[in-house]
């Protein structure tokens, strides 16, 4: 007999809740030889209309105000993908650091959730902005989910968590962390990314997600790194990480870090662009480089 029991989560001790917003523990698992743990959970968002489900790792003992890093994920990904093949070396990093790690999903999915037979766009595919247009415009709202309502429901649940976050991100989660970051530099420590989609407006995948979800390549200006970076205060951030493998076969057509860096420049927005030699784009990449990442974070988190 299975039965499912809505969980609030304080530190290290577990108590009931009634509440009609409190967690549902889908999963929690011992990932660190230090005891931290990963906890996958759902719960039901206002922002998106229908339940979601994110991950959450958590060092063990940790102490009030444990700074959070944020993960966005790519195409096709869900919170499962960095938890299974980058998350050994990530979390017992974070763990060493006493940092918190969120991992939301890429969108919104399930019964009544519109989607298309293609891997860039629908399910999966969410991009990290709010859709205007329909039939996405009911539920894809990872934009406001991301920003807004996920912070504020795991400091509210995890109250020991936060307030200081930063974020970073892998292709399309490297596009949504830099933008998201860069349009509301206030509310993040600082920021980095591997392989992100630097110029969507200027790229298929940008091109037909920006068309599908708000109308036009032209609105979707207001989600294109490489705009927001020109336009960024040259003090946003002290320094913004990227990791880029020369060998990644979407590095021609779909990424252009070489805009992005040509515009921070101008904008005199600082720029770490590490060309990673023979790297491509998959996980490998991510798992070689991201305790680099983590160190990068706690430095500007933990400062």
């Amino acid at each position: 007999k299975t039965q499912t029991t809505e969980l609030l989560i304080h530190r290290n001790s577990t108590t009931f809740s009634t509440m009609t917003d409190a967690p549902k523990i889908l999963k929690k698992v011992l990932v660190t030889a230090k005891g931290g743990e990963l906890l996958r959970i759902s719960h039901m968002s206002s922002a998106i209309g229908i339940p979601m489900t994110f991950a959450l790792f958590l060092p063990k003992d940790y102490k009030p105000k444990t700074p959070l890093l944020f993960w966005l994920s790519g195409l096709t990904c869900d919170d499962t993908n960095f938890s299974m093949k980058a998350g050994p070396i990530a979390f017992a990093a974070a763990e060493e650091k006493g940092m918190a790690i969120v991992l939301p999903d890429t969108s919104p999915r399930g019964e009544g959730v519109p989607n298309v037979d293609s891997y860039d766009l629908g399910v999966g595919a969410g991009f990290y902005v709010n859709a205007t247009e329909e039939p996405y415009s009911k539920h894809y709202k990872m934009y406001d989910y991301v920003t807004d309502e996920l912070p504020s429901y795991v400091f509210k649940h995890w109250p020991d968590l936060g307030p200081s976050k930063s974020i970073f991100g892998h292709s399309m989660g490297g596009h949504g962390a830099l933008t998201i970051a860069l349009k509301d530099p206030s509310s993040w420590v600082s920021v980095s990314a591997f392989s992100p989609i630097c110029n969507p407006t200027a790229c298929p995948w940008g091109e037909k997600a920006f068309t599908a979800y708000l109308g036009s390549v032209e609105k979707g200006k207001a989600h294109d790194a490489t705009i927001l970076v020109g336009e960024a205060s040259s003090d946003s951030f002290d320094s913004i990480l990227i990791d880029q493998g020369t060998a990644d076969e979407f590095l021609p057509s779909q990424l252009k870090p070489e805009a992005f860096e040509e515009a921070a420049k101008k904008a005199s927005v600082n720029v770490q662009v590490n060309m990673r030699e023979g790297f491509d784009h998959s996980y490998y990449f991510i798992a070689a480089f991201v305790e680099d990442h983590i160190n990068f974070h706690s430095k500007r988190l933990l400062a």
